[in-house]
């Protein structure tokens, strides 16, 4: 893969964000717009979404420390979204939202152990690999999730382990929409 990535804001809001996780010694991938610019078509996006491994205080520590890096947590946001405590927050600074989340499920915690190292700007990043995208993406099922997916289908077919992603989707429930996307998506 030729090295790409995000956009100088966001570049070095992510280099941030990795410096921080790396540092407290915590397991993280890249998902969300900037993994599917890595594994299909790029689209524009402010945000940068992270999953990371660890409980609700190891998010809180993370949260605690990322002034370091110019974030601050985002109290608005975590107002308005008390249901995704412990889960889920945001950090607004250095030029971008980032999201960093918690596994929701025994697909995401599977999607870390698989997660790849891509090349930005001379350092390697961890992202989720691209039939754990295509999973997430029809897990959440919104029109641009869709969207996602079949970009990064179409991109990396030759790539996709449809055994793999077949598994998982009737694991979680989603065989249709995995089916659908296999036969006309890309």
């Amino acid at each position: 893969m030729a090295e790409t990535g995000p956009a100088s804001g966001l570049r070095q809001a992510l280099f941030g964000i990795a410096d921080l996780l790396d540092a407290e010694g915590v397991a993280y991938m890249v998902v969300g717009a900037l993994a599917v610019a890595m594994w299909g078509r790029p689209r524009a996006t402010a945000d940068i979404d992270v999953t990371l491994r660890g409980d609700a205080e190891q998010l809180e520590t993370v949260a605690a420390r990322a002034g370091s890096q110019g974030f601050a947590l985002d109290r608005d946001w975590m107002a308005w979204n008390p249901l995704l405590r412990g889960h889920h927050l945001r950090l607004i600074g250095a030029g971008a939202v980032i999201g960093l989340m918690r596994p929701r499920d025994a697909h995401d915690e599977a999607a870390l152990e698989r997660r790849r190292h891509l090349p930005i700007e001379g350092r390697r990043l961890p992202f989720v690999a691209p039939d754990d995208l295509i999973l997430m993406k029809v897990k959440v099922g919104r029109p641009r999730d869709f969207e996602d997916a079949t970009s990064i289908l179409a991109a990396q077919r030759s790539a996709i382990d449809e055994s793999y992603l077949s598994d998982w989707a009737s694991r979680l429930g989603v065989e249709d929409e995995l089916d659908y996307l296999l036969r006309h998506g890309g």
